[in-house]
């Protein structure tokens, strides 16, 4: 009967871990089909007793470290088979690329005008953040590149806000509102001069105060010299030097009614004064103009009241209405 040889470097037959959650039977020289269920885990005091073979005697079994005494049952790796030893944590690289383009994305996203590429990558990150949740490896990549596009997004749509707010504001200010003012100046003023023609084409000049301007329909205008003017408490718009009031009639001597659209314009020594509306003054309120229209062969009179900074240089300009060009009426003639 011829014994059995065995190689002295390789384990002994027996059950061993292959590295799947199972033992594998070894045959001393392969390993074989035949597997069963892991082993309960025995103490080290176990271990010790039931060690059937050291390092020294038969080298190592494939899968352990050189030195290493692997007691039988409770082995190590099956050779070629994958450690059961957990492995260091793998980088989510997906991860690592959204925290760079979320990064990237909320430093453009926050320069003007240069803002569409960030709301570009940002979008992009966020996608790719999402998805390296679910990939193996380190979450904190991913979960860092999620809050930074959200944060980014944020950013810039409120730089957008800003820079839209500021670039609307400058358009008006250079564009619609001298063209506003443009408008209104040529609708409402009109410099002073000797003599002017009005929309009836009658003839009109710069008037002192208290006389009468008439037009060739029938309609006249009167503005007296300024009074002094004291403001109730009730009183808005009293701020310069001194205080007057004038009291202007319109009389309708044509065949049609006229509707007074009066918009009054005063100068005091170079000074554009400021109209006081005083519902308490003494005699009736002052400073609202008339809008009763004036039936044929009747007049209408009202007051206005002004601030200004000398009574004595005035200079007032107005009109029975937008159908009339604008008289002046002086006290510097």
């Amino acid at each position: 009967m011829i014994a059995t040889m065995t190689d002295p470097t390789k384990p002994p037959p027996g059950w061993y871990d292959d590295g799947s959650g199972r033992q594998r039977y070894w045959d001393g020289a392969q390993w074989t089909e035949h597997t069963a269920p892991l082993a309960p885990v025995a103490s080290p005091a176990d271990q010790a007793a039931t060690v059937p073979y050291d390092t020294v005697a038969y080298g190592s079994i494939p899968g352990t470290a050189a030195g290493e005494v692997t007691p039988a049952g409770v082995t190590t790796t099956m050779p070629g088979a994958p450690s059961r030893t957990s492995e260091p944590g793998k980088v989510n690289v997906l991860g690592v690329v959204a925290l760079v383009l979320a990064a990237l994305g909320f430093v453009l996203a926050c320069i003007p005008f240069v803002q569409i590429a960030g709301f570009v990558l940002l979008p992009i990150a966020l996608v790719l953040a999402i998805v390296a949740l679910f990939l193996p490896g380190g979450k904190w990549p991913a979960i860092a590149g999620l809050i930074v596009a959200v944060l980014g997004a944020i950013a810039g749509i409120v730089v957008f806000a800003v820079v839209t707010v500021g670039v609307v504001g400058q358009i008006v200010d250079s564009e619609v509102i001298p063209e506003i003012e443009e408008q209104l100046e040529e609708e409402f003023s009109q410099v002073p001069t000797e003599e002017a023609e009005d929309a009836d084409g009658a003839a009109t000049a710069t008037l002192a105060f208290g006389d009468t301007q008439a037009w060739d329909d029938g309609v006249s205008m009167t503005v007296s010299g300024p009074e002094p003017f004291t403001p109730s408490d009730l009183a808005a718009g009293a701020d310069q030097a001194e205080d007057v009031v004038f009291t202007l009639t319109i009389t309708n001597d044509s065949s049609e009614n006229v509707q007074p659209v009066v918009f009054s314009r005063l100068e005091s020594d170079g000074v554009e004064a400021t109209r006081i509306l005083d519902v308490g003054a003494e005699g009736g309120q002052v400073g609202i103009p008339p809008t009763t229209a004036v039936l044929p062969g009747e007049s209408l009179t009202w007051r206005e009241a002004w601030s200004v900074a000398d009574s004595a240089s005035l200079t007032l300009q107005t009109a029975p209405s937008f159908t009339y060009e604008d008289v002046t009426w002086t006290s510097e003639r």
